[in-house]
């Protein structure tokens, strides 16, 4: 009788308590998983500094809609830049009312930067949402990378010296965007 023949063999007589376990194994298993990608999703330190004396970092790339983007072209204004991913339940969670956000401050402009994302996928957020702003697509993460973005979503309140003045790592909601919006003004 080969090995496999015997392992089939085994796990056909196991007992019902056997398989029961075996089953919560795999459930403890996938629910780690689970919590693993959330933890990925919605938690973590962000520093958009890059490591300098509070200047954001340089945002720079193409947007979804095929435009070039640079952060230092808004020089002069308050911006607010969202980090975030179509497949992020935290990020759909937090879009309504970040759309809203945006559309409630026409004195300030808004970036996003969708991370770690199928364009397709972040073009269908975008519409499904209806984010009234440019989204510099960051397939590889890289802009992230810069911005030592480790979880999202995550926003960043930038004056219009080009200082990051407050963030948020994790989803909000409108008040508190309202809230930390003050410190960028």
């Amino acid at each position: 009788m080969s090995r496999r023949q015997v392992v089939t063999r085994a796990s056909q007589h196991a007992s019902p308590a056997r398989r029961r376990s075996d089953l919560v194994v795999l459930a403890i298993v996938a629910l780690l998983v689970a919590a693993a990608l959330l933890t990925a999703c919605g938690s973590g330190p962000s520093d958009a500094s890059g490591g300098s004396s509070g200047a954001a970092a340089p945002l720079t790339g193409t947007t979804l809609a095929g435009q070039s983007y640079d952060l230092a072209a808004h020089k002069g204004r308050p911006v607010v830049v969202n980090f975030f991913a179509s497949w992020c339940p935290p990020c759909n969670g937090e879009a309504p009312d970040l759309a809203a956000f945006a559309r409630a401050h026409p004195e300030v402009d808004f970036v996003g930067v969708d991370v770690n994302d199928k364009q397709g996928d972040a073009q269908a957020f975008v519409a499904k949402y209806g984010l009234p702003y440019d989204v510099v697509y960051d397939p590889n993460g890289a802009v992230g990378g810069q911005w030592n973005v480790n979880a999202i979503p995550a926003t960043f309140f930038i004056d219009k010296d080009g200082v990051v003045q407050d963030s948020i790592v994790g989803a909000a909601d409108r008040a508190t965007f309202e809230s930390k919006l003050k410190s960028a003004l």
